[in-house]
């Protein structure tokens, strides 16, 4: 009797070092943070993938939700899926470039949001995601659509894009710079 007693402990015991040795490096990989955001201005310099597309933007800690200017919008099905083709006009200045640009996009539609503005009524706006190469981090994040060339940037990145990904100097801009090959590799892997 004391015989199996002592199997059976050591079966128990046995069984709980693989247990921890199978589930003790997951839970740290799991806990550890992969990478802490960097630190950005107002304003940055971005990307917008896989069309590498230069532009302004305005972090915005005040706004939750991200937004895109677009123009020409218009809703198509595609495999029984409801899709956006827009245009994403960007000023020269805006692109850093010495024309003015008109880029044709095609995203899924996410959903749609109910924004608040203003000095007028709701508007109710097309999600889709984009992604997005900030300093040398490269994400996806929702973004609404909506004409933004009254606004002084052609992309906002609300806190849920900047969430894990940036902390902001609200003193500062351009603190990453535009350099062109920061994320394009990456960029170029995604489209292969």
């Amino acid at each position: 009797m004391r015989l199996l007693a002592m199997r059976h402990c050591a079966l128990k015991f046995f069984a709980a070092v693989f247990f921890f040795s199978i589930t003790l490096p997951a839970l740290a990989a799991a806990s550890s943070p992969t990478q802490a955001p960097a630190v950005f201005g107002w304003v940055e310099w971005t990307y917008i993938e896989p069309h590498h597309i230069h532009v302004k933007a305005k972090l915005d800690s005040g706004a939750k939700t991200s937004s895109l200017s677009a123009v020409d919008i218009e809703r198509f099905k595609r495999d029984g899926a409801i899709w956006m083709r827009f245009r994403v006009p960007i000023s020269a200045s805006d692109g850093g470039t010495n024309e003015p640009q008109l880029i044709d996009m095609e995203r899924k539609l996410e959903r749609e949001v109910l924004i608040k503005r203003h000095g007028g009524g709701p508007s109710r706006r097309p999600v889709v995601e984009i992604d997005v190469c900030l300093g040398t981090r490269m994400f996806t994040t929702p973004v609404t659509l909506t004409d933004r060339s009254r606004f002084n940037y052609p992309l906002l990145l609300g806190r849920s894009a900047l969430r894990g990904h940036a902390l902001l100097d609200a003193g500062q801009t351009y603190i990453n710079g535009a350099d062109a090959e920061r994320c394009k590799p990456a960029a170029d892997h995604n489209n292969h």
